[in-house]
């Protein structure tokens, strides 16, 4: 029996799940194409040090590693954002920026036993290179259109910023191990944990009720009044006023239902140095979309450009999308006129699926 199972974390696609993923892939990206995004493939397998290099600290846990015949240290990939900062440093120095790319292609990573999540799925995505944050605005009308093209009957993408966090920590002289820690814990909206926390810090009152009320700043635009309030120095209030911005030019644009925001959302601190964004869908328990600004990433690669990207996870979705509709001809023939049936076929092909089917009649015979 063992011989036939899979690994964890893995899985088949088959019938009308496989019709799912193939026609919710060719929608998402016809969507990006027609924003200019140019194509993109890379190997599935990179050096472990390339994200090593990438990101200040790796969970070597989370990455399928193995070696190749010197000795060097491999990895599936385990994101395409890494893999596509390596060629722009490497294959684009000859091209002037910015660059438009999009990508769908399989990403790996290791999950618990009874996690419930996939070692492997299709991420389809795009980033734009060489373009600072006053960009920020099209890749996330870029989202919420891929968010449109799911096909489902609502959705949300939830904004935050990492610098409004970061910000804060900066001017407090928080030190990196602090910073963790109290990131974690906020991202977490573990409030039991986060006060006793900023209790320790011995911080002013408005200070540490800037922390306490961080995980709660999360909902509809109203929370960034509170968050307006919150803020304890200009810095704070311009990472507000900039996201006040970009949620009236969405509102202009026509996206204003469907936003949300969240300035509790401090993942990767290392990673991430501007918006955070994520995407969700009703009936999947998690987002099916995420993004952000990353303007260090680059630099780590020998080229310091701005970037700011997103990703969908396709396999997270098929359990709400609909299996596209397609008709198929039949037609069926005795097997001494096989070769009748497939002239038939190939005229019925131009305009329709056609499915040969065998039977004991003598003619051949198109049902629809």
């Amino acid at each position: 029996m063992k011989q036939i199972q899979i690994p964890l974390g893995m899985r088949d696609i088959i019938l009308e799940d496989c019709a799912k993923k193939t026609a919710l892939q060719k929608r998402i990206e016809g969507v990006f194409e027609s924003y200019g995004y140019q194509r993109i493939m890379t190997p599935s397998i990179e050096f472990f040090q390339t994200y090593q290099n990438a990101f200040s600290e790796v969970n070597e846990q989370d990455m399928y590693k193995f070696f190749d015949q010197d000795g060097q240290i491999l990895t599936l990939r385990m994101d395409m954002t890494v893999p596509i900062a390596r060629v722009c440093a490497s294959k684009y120095t000859k091209i002037k920026p910015p660059y438009r790319i999009r990508y769908c292609s399989n990403v790996f990573k290791v999950r618990q036993m009874f996690a419930g999540q996939l070692g492997e799925v299709s991420d389809c995505g795009v980033e734009l290179i060489g373009l600072d944050s006053s960009h920020d605005l099209e890749v996330l009308v870029l989202a919420l259109d891929t968010m449109e093209a799911i096909g489902v009957d609502d959705y949300q993408l939830e904004i935050g910023n990492s610098d409004f966090f970061k910000l804060a920590c900066q001017t407090l002289q928080l030190d990196a191990d602090v910073q963790y820690e109290l990131a974690d814990l906020v991202d977490r909206k573990s409030m039991v944990e986060l006060k006793e926390f900023v209790k320790k810090l011995h911080l002013e009152d408005k200070e540490a009720h800037f922390f306490m009320e961080l995980p709660l700043l999360s909902g509809s635009p109203d929370a960034l009044d509170k968050a307006l309030e919150l803020s304890f120095n200009s810095a704070l209030k311009a990472v507000v006023l900039q996201l006040k911005s970009l949620y009236e030019k969405l509102s202009e644009l026509g996206y204003g239902s469907h936003i949300q925001f969240d300035l509790g959302k401090v993942p990767h601190l290392d990673y991430y140095t501007g918006i955070i964004f994520e995407g969700y869908v009703n009936g999947v328990g998690h987002s099916v979309l995420s993004g952000g600004r990353y303007d260090s990433l680059l630099k780590k690669f020998g080229r310091d450009l701005p970037a700011c990207g997103f990703s969908v996870k396709l396999d997270y979705l098929l359990s709400v999308v609909k299996a596209p509709k397609t008709k198929t001809i039949k037609i069926c023939y005795p097997e001494s006129k096989q070769v009748e049936a497939l002239k038939k076929a190939q005229e019925v092909r131009k305009t329709n699926p056609v499915e040969l089917v065998i039977w004991d009649r003598e003619e051949v015979e198109v049902v629809e």
